[in-house]
């Protein structure tokens, strides 16, 4: 019984991140951040601010944020796939 209510949380916990993805970066001052994207249309930079809650365990400085659009492109080169997807991004370091 307890496995199950493991399996489940881990289930539940993935689907509120939904596709928000992070990796670790270096910024130009040379300090280690994180970039965690939040890409999918259903998503908000919100999201994105509530997965560096979790990456970070807490508190978290933003070092940069974009939200723009990038054009999905297709398998055939140079044509569009289905027009613009957003692309929301926040650059973070963990505060300790």
């Amino acid at each position: 019984m307890a496995a199950v209510r493991i399996a489940l949380s881990v289930f539940v916990v993935g689907l509120l991140a939904g596709c928000a993805g992070s990796r670790q970066v270096t910024p130009p001052d040379g300090d280690q951040a994180l970039l965690v994207s939040c890409d999918s249309g259903s998503q908000t930079i919100g999201d994105c601010y509530n997965k560096a809650t979790g990456l970070c365990h807490g508190p978290y400085e933003v070092v940069d944020r974009s939200e723009g659009a990038q054009v999905n492109y297709s398998s055939t080169p140079y044509k569009s796939a289905g027009g613009a997807m957003p692309k929301r991004d926040i650059m973070i370091q963990c505060s300790t």
